[in-house]
């Protein structure tokens, strides 16, 4: 009898490793798919845990500079005259009030592990510093962006930090692979009732904050001796919320996030002080009530050798 194979076991061996070869061709799909997955999860946590830690850092030491210190000088000149600091804190969507996709975001920041030492009164003080981030479109990219940062402590005017600055405000790309970032400034409001005694806090959002100085008009017009009529203070919000969606390294799909970052910033502090009139009718009537209190009668010690 002639040793060998037969056709029909062949045909038996052949269907068995066909079989063993798609289940090992769909384990290796699954992993490789499975570590896509990884990646692509690892890589936009990542960006937004930069993200959020950055922001966080930034925000939290977000303030108003005084205006002796933070009050840019013309030196060298006859007109040696301190100019206002405009748009301490600002943020633009494109779209206005509307809402849409971050423009622009800038405000005055500091952090308190960088001091220096004041020349007046040499003491610590923390360094202050001018932040802007911009959300551009990421030419290698379609429908993605990139978000810049600036950062300077030389120079705080909001003119002196543009796209194409160099030297210390020269911008440079924090993340990038951005399908989309919407922003929301959030702001406490206080509000009384009828009696004056129970408060009510409301939250209002807005995708656009301003905060410029605007010129006083008619000051030209006061009287001689007349005290200046105070200009409005900027503010800032209380809260603001990032939502932010990141693609994955292959561009197909995309994952969003959304976190809120608190500024310390008092509920009601940053609002006007009261008027001079209104100064004026609390110290009338203090005042008054002083005049018709019960004056108080003090007896005098009976001297001896004289009768009461």
């Amino acid at each position: 009898m002639k040793k060998g194979y037969i056709l029909l076991e062949i045909l038996i061996s052949m269907v068995v490793a066909s079989i063993l070869s798609v289940g090992l061709l769909a384990t290796i799909m699954q992993v490789n798919d499975l570590q896509q997955t990884i990646v692509g999860l690892t890589s936009q946590y990542g960006r937004v845990s930069i993200f959020q830690q950055q922001l966080e850092r930034d925000l939290m030491g977000a303030f108003i500079p005084a205006q002796v210190d933070m009050m840019q000088t013309q030196t060298g000149k006859k007109e040696d005259q301190k100019q206002p600091l405009e748009m301490v804190f600002e943020g633009i969507s494109k779209g206005g009030d509307k809402g849409g996709r971050l423009d622009y975001l800038t405000f005055i920041t500091s952090n308190p592990l960088e001091i220096f030492f004041g020349i007046k009164d040499i003491k610590l003080k923390p360094r202050a510093a001018r932040v802007v981030y911009r959300l551009i479109p990421d030419t290698r990219r379609k429908n993605s962006y990139q978000l810049l940062r600036q950062e300077g402590t030389a120079k705080l005017s909001f003119a002196q930090y543009k796209e194409k600055a160099e030297g210390e405000m020269r911008a440079y790309p924090m993340i990038d692979g951005i399908q989309d970032l919407a922003v929301q400034f959030i702001k406490i409001e206080e509000h009384k009732d009828k009696d004056g005694k129970n408060l009510k806090y409301v939250y209002k959002k807005s995708p656009v904050w301003h905060s410029i100085v605007k010129k006083i008009e008619g000051a030209a017009v006061q009287k001689p001796g007349a005290r200046p009529p105070q200009k409005p203070r900027p503010q800032l919000p209380n809260w603001v919320e990032f939502k932010i969606s990141l693609w994955d390294q292959t561009f197909k799909k995309s994952r969003e996030f959304t976190f809120t970052v608190p500024i310390q910033v008092r509920v009601g502090e940053a609002d006007l002080p009261p008027k001079e009139e209104e100064k004026k009718e609390e110290d009338a009537k203090s005042t008054e009530k002083k005049s018709t209190a019960a004056p108080t009668v003090k007896k005098e010690p009976v001297k001896p050798g004289k009768k009461s």
